[in-house]
């Protein structure tokens, strides 16, 4: 972000960020561990990988390989590595299918109706994915920053707190790509989109490419660029 847009991007996140500070709870003392797990399976072109992430990071890139590669990382907060330990299996990956359809989900504890988010500000679980560049991607993430590259499948993106950044491999495959973003800012190049405020959005439209990707962003960023033009 840069410029006006920046400083109305960060007027408009002060109240809500102030209200969310009043409602989070602070864990003193805490150290940060981490813990990086690998998942393999067979997955074929123009296929789907649907993932159902809740707190971390995503970045998914696009290659030639007709599999899917996984690294996930647990990162937890805890004073020792003892606690840590108890805190990694708490939450758990889940890998199911191959070839034209694969699921990878993250879960959590049962939430309960008195305190449904006590310790998940502890837990999170970063995923680099590989997958096959012409696969089709369905993501949903709670809170977390979104990644892709190299994917000229069909893309679906639902991020409620987090930004999301796509490289488009090439504007001419490109038929259609809408992004919203309820709150936050927005950047393409496009058409020169660069905005910040309440429902700011990138509409495209390419009769002639195959590529369709629709991201929606409930508070946060969008970022669209092409690699070839």
């Amino acid at each position: 972000m840069k410029g006006q847009g920046k400083f109305l991007f960060l007027a408009l996140l002060l109240c809500p960020l102030c209200v969310l500070l009043l409602l989070v709870p602070v864990s003193l003392h805490a150290d940060e561990f981490n813990k990086t797990l690998h998942y393999s399976v067979r997955m074929f072109s123009f296929g789907t990988l649907v993932i159902d992430a809740r707190v971390g990071d995503l970045w998914v890139e696009g290659w030639e390989e007709p599999r899917l590669e996984i690294k996930a990382e647990k990162v937890v907060q805890a004073k020792d590595a003892q606690k840590a330990q108890a805190l990694y299996d708490r939450v758990q990956v889940a890998l199911e299918g191959k070839d034209k359809r694969v699921s990878l989900r993250t879960l959590y504890p049962p939430r309960r109706l008195w305190r449904p988010f006590r310790g998940e500000s502890k837990l999170s679980v970063n995923f680099r994915i590989h997958m096959p560049y012409d696969a089709n991607l369905v993501l949903k993430c709670v809170d977390g920053d979104v990644r892709t590259s190299g994917l000229v499948g069909k893309q679906d993106i639902h991020v409620n707190y987090g930004d999301v950044e796509i490289n488009v491999p090439s504007i001419y495959r490109l038929r259609s790509l809408n992004a919203r973003s309820f709150l936050g800012y927005v950047q393409s190049d496009l058409h020169g989109e660069d905005s910040a405020g309440f429902g700011r959005k990138i509409v495209f439209w390419n009769s002639d490419g195959d590529q369709d990707i629709s991201v929606r962003v409930r508070m946060g960023g969008v970022y669209v660029y092409s690699s070839v033009y």
